[in-house]
């Protein structure tokens, strides 16, 4: 039961940090197999718990299974993987002592938790300090696919939007409704239309072909709180070519808050999928 123990906590653990590096450099990995990943990167480790080379060995393995054998996964990946696992490994060193419970479940839980919750911390300092290095705010040209439809919007990134959606953690970006009126399905125009912000609204007012790709978002503004739905689009290309991550779309009836000429405020994220190495490219400040 100990070494079971041991495995599960060094599996959670690689995939805590896989997870974290998958979203910091957009490698799109699926679940399945960043899970693969953190369990063959556990093998080694605990069957070999002093040795330097087991460590190397699982720490290769890992990032191979997890992004590939080509020089960019064996790059940026291994680098962020690295800095992960620095960061929230010595913090569990610190309080593992603390942690560890007869119940082995407990034990996974709370690591995997803390772990999670270390890395989340990491990732939000680690992005203010890229924005900080930018402008607060751009605007650019963009083009939306959704509802097999290809809309071109006039886009504002708003370094201040952090919202997300709350199971996945994947960026909400808001959307003048009149921006895309003449694209959405009548069918989806009727209940979005008829929706109560102030109420726990049902995603059942919709119909059931699209209910896959919907989520309800809370959105908290000086106003108060209220409820919105969610669309996940197909594909958002920004400037001539940089794509978004996958996210969620908000759309707005009152746009008098967006910028002159503006049809999308989208969510700080963004401004990763265009910033190079070298600064900004295909970007016009504002």
């Amino acid at each position: 039961m100990y070494g079971e123990l041991i495995i599960g906590i060094n599996m959670v653990f690689n995939y805590v940090i896989l997870s974290f590096a998958n979203r910091m450099v957009k490698a799109q990995a699926t679940r399945l197999r960043l899970l693969l990943a953190s369990l063959a990167g556990a093998f080694p480790v605990v069957l070999f718990p002093d040795s330097w080379i087991a460590i190397f060995v699982a720490f290769g393995v890992m990032i191979v299974c997890a992004f590939g054998i080509s020089i960019t996964s064996l790059g940026n990946p291994a680098v962020i993987v690295l800095v992960g696992a620095l960061f929230a490994g010595g913090a569990l060193t610190v309080f593992m002592d603390k942690f560890m419970f007869s119940d082995s479940k407990s034990t996974v839980f709370i690591s995997a938790l803390l772990a999670y919750v270390l890395l989340y911390l990491l990732k939000t300092k680690w992005l203010d300090v890229r924005m900080a290095r930018q402008l607060s705010s751009y605007s650019v040209e963009s083009v939306l696919s959704i509802w097999n439809e290809t809309i071109s919007i006039p886009s504002f990134i708003d370094t201040g939007n952090r919202c997300t959606e709350p199971l996945s953690g994947e960026p909400v970006h808001f959307v003048s409704f009149k921006s895309v009126e003449r694209f959405m399905p009548e069918e989806l125009k009727g209940p979005l239309l008829t929706w109560k912000t102030e109420d726990m609204p049902q995603l059942s007012i919709f119909p059931k072909k699209f209910q896959k790709s919907l989520r309800l978002i809370r959105l908290q503004t000086v106003q108060g709180a209220s409820w919105a739905v969610g669309f996940k689009f197909d594909r958002w290309v920004v400037g001539e070519g940089s794509e978004l991550q996958v996210g969620y779309i908000v759309f707005t009836k009152q746009d008098n808050r967006y910028p002159e000429g503006a049809g999308a405020i989208m969510h700080a994220s963004a401004l990763e999928s265009i910033t190079t190495e070298r600064g900004t490219s295909h970007v016009a400040g504002t």
